[in-house]
């Protein structure tokens, strides 16, 4: 659909156009014209807008505005985003057009300002906020099936609190951790805050006291080191049975 059209010889456009290039609800496109009006006093400012009037789905006539290169130019101002520069490029380009057109005295047909073609651009626009709003809910409904899915394998993880070889013994809890994480959708390094707490609280020993060997070390290689992975072994095995007791 052409979102820029040919009026008495001039190059223009509307709110609706304007809305569904941006992706934006209409109103908030009419909110953002009339305040623009309502802070201007400068006549050639007022003369960039032009109100009209639509037929929606239920045969009521609506408010819209049709605007020159100028009021566009000057409404697009307040959208900003990467997508929203494209956008403006895109637009900045069919006024470049149409003016050329005008300009060499092309004969230009489109001109969606009619009630049926506002009807007709109105209901397009609906069909495609209602096809992006379906593949948001898919969207959605996929993140949930994965949730439950990291559910399931935490649910299945293996936890012990028998003693293992120390090397071992790093690797399970950086798995539980991950898989914690994952099934609880908190972000890691919460979940390592959590068990470097709970090891200063119920086991009296501050992760933080210890001096580091080197700039790199890690937490967890101080700890290792200092001969803590088996409480926090137990303390993220524990976090995993009080999830998995929650989840009954």
């Amino acid at each position: 659909m052409d979102i820029v059209f040919v009026e008495n010889g001039k190059a223009l456009t509307n709110s609706l156009l304007v809305a569904q290039k941006f992706e934006k609800k209409h109103s908030h496109v009419l909110d953002a014209i009339r305040k623009i009006l309502t802070t201007t006093e400068n006549s050639g400012v007022l003369e960039m807008f032009a109100e009209s009037q639509y037929v929606n789905e239920q045969n009521k006539e609506q408010p819209m505005y049709i605007m020159n290169r100028d009021g566009f130019t000057l409404l697009a101002m307040g959208f900003t985003g990467k997508q929203a520069m494209q956008f403006k490029i895109d637009y900045i380009g069919e006024f470049n057009k149409m003016e050329k057109k005008i300009k060499e005295g092309i004969q230009i047909v489109n001109k969606p300002t009619t009630p049926a073609q506002m009807f007709a651009l109105q209901a397009q626009i609906n069909l495609e906020n209602e096809s992006r709003l379906n593949a948001l809910e898919k969207k959605v409904e996929n993140m949930e099936t994965e949730r439950a899915e990291n559910g399931r394998l935490l649910l299945e993880a293996q936890v012990s609190t028998n003693v293992v070889p120390a090397m071992t013994l790093r690797k399970n809890i950086i798995a539980l951790v991950n898989e914690y994480s994952a099934a609880t959708n908190t972000p890691q390094k919460d979940v390592w805050h959590s068990v470097y707490k709970d090891l200063y609280y119920k086991y009296d020993k501050s992760i933080n006291s210890y001096t580091k060997l080197f700039s790199r070390e890690s937490k967890l290689d101080v700890a290792e080191r200092k001969g803590l992975l088996q409480p926090i072994f137990d303390i993220i095995s524990d976090m995993i049975v009080k999830w998995r007791e929650s989840q009954k």
